[in-house]
């Protein structure tokens, strides 16, 4: 994407990610201030401070009121490049993973999506959703949204593939992901998309990944049938 299509804002997201994702911001560490950013990135106060409520929206950093901006630990997982797609684990089980593009579509951002992408209201993005199978048994069903201008090529045959290969093809690293994984009973279209109950309840996890150079890859909402596929998370001990 060019420059001039990145809002500051974006950019002072951008530059934080990075540092945590570096380790030069570490957990609980104090980050710059304001008037740093502010001076830094040649911008007012009210932008940095957009960029830091967007930041803490999504749980990737915490303020307390007098004192500052620290990064968090509580309720975000940093998920490693290393730990394995969906479709690899489907397929270390020995089954054959596959996907089901229910609904691929453009529309406008709303205002709760747009301030965890960091876009502003009406923006354009890629709105989808499918169904991911392990064999023939429905396993996760997944809402994405993703930035039209950050993925031209995207198309209903590349999402019936991985996006993790749709990634590494277009020369995309994908970095870190931040994740909130709540139990709850799923809303009846999705308990009949999974073949379940509605009272069964499962696990909602909602994902922001980023690329290695701090840009947003994708937002999405997982709703996971843990009685098919269990959710293993490693985490790294920081020492």
């Amino acid at each position: 994407m060019e420059d001039k299509k990145v809002s500051k804002y974006q950019l002072i997201e951008s530059y934080i990610v990075e540092g945590i994702q570096s380790n030069h911001y570490k957990v609980n560490d104090i980050l710059p201030t304001e008037a740093e950013l502010a001076e830094k990135f040649n911008c007012s106060r009210v932008t940095v401070r957009q960029a830091l409520s967007n930041l803490a929206y999504k749980g990737i950093i915490y303020r307390i009121q007098g004192k500052g901006s620290f990064v968090s630990k509580e309720n975000t997982l940093k998920r490693s490049p290393l730990l394995k797609s969906f479709t690899e684990d489907i397929l270390d089980m020995g089954k054959k993973p596959w996907s089901i593009v229910e609904t691929f579509y453009i529309t406008k951002v709303g205002e709760h999506i747009g301030r965890i992408m960091g876009l502003k209201p009406n923006e354009k993005i890629y709105y989808i959703e499918r169904i991911r199978f392990a064999d023939n048994d429905p396993i996760l069903f997944e809402k994405t949204y993703m930035e039209i201008s950050k993925h031209p090529e995207i198309s209903v045959k590349i999402l019936e593939g991985s996006k993790y290969e749709y990634a590494k093809k277009h020369g995309m690293e994908i970095s870190i992901s931040y994740q909130n994984i709540t139990p709850v009973f799923p809303p009846e279209n999705i308990a009949e998309k999974l073949k379940i109950s509605s009272k069964t309840p499962i696990l909602k996890l909602s994902n922001v990944t980023y690329l290695s150079n701090g840009e947003l890859f994708d937002y999405n909402e997982l709703y996971m049938n843990t009685e098919l596929y269990q959710l293993n998370i490693v985490k790294k001990v920081e020492k």
